[in-house]
C-alpha cells in the first residue's frame, strides 16, 4: 500500500520552502538598495532558515536515504555559501558588484533553481 506522506513535514510544505527561500534573495536585493549590512554569518549558514532547520530535523528523519533528499541538502548548502559571499560583497559597499551577482544570469540565480528543483525532485519521489 502507497502511503501519502508530506515531504515537508510537520512544519513545511513545499511550497513555503520556496518561498521562504526567495526571501533570501529578496533579503540581498533590499540591502543593496538600502545599503545597508548583512550579517554574514546567518545567511552564509545553510541550517538558519526555515527549510534548513527542516533539512536537519524532520527532513533528514525522513528522508535521509533518498537520493533526492541528499540533492537538496546539497543545493541548500551551496546557495547559502553564495548567498555568504554576495552579502560580504555588500557589506564592502560594492553595490554595483553586488546588483550584478544578483542579476538572473548568475552563479546564485542559478543555485536557487537548482534549490527549487530539487524541492520539486524530493516531493516528486515522496508522493509518486
Amino acid at each position: 500500500m502507497k502511503q501519502n506522506i508530506d515531504p515537508m513535514a510537520g512544519t513545511m510544505t513545499l511550497e513555503s520552502a520556496y518561498d521562504s527561500h526567495q526571501k533570501w534573495k529578496e533579503q540581498l536585493h533590499g540591502a543593496v538598495k538600502a545599503q545597508e549590512t548583512i550579517d554574514t554569518s546567518i545567511i552564509a549558514r545553510d541550517d538558519c532558515c526555515d527549510l534548513g532547520q527542516w533539512l536537519y530535523a524532520d527532513g533528514q528523519r525522513l528522508h535521509w536515504g533518498k537520493p533526492e533528499f541528499q540533492s537538496l541538502l546539497m543545493h541548500h548548502k551551496e546557495f547559502h555559501l553564495l548567498a555568504g559571499a554576495v552579502a560580504e560583497v555588500i557589506n564592502q559597499k560594492q553595490y554595483e558588484l553586488a546588483e550584478a551577482y544578483l542579476s538572473n544570469d548568475t552563479q546564485l540565480a542559478h543555485s536557487s533553481d537548482e534549490v527549487g528543483a530539487a524541492i520539486r525532485r524530493l516531493e516528486a519521489t515522496v508522493h509518486g
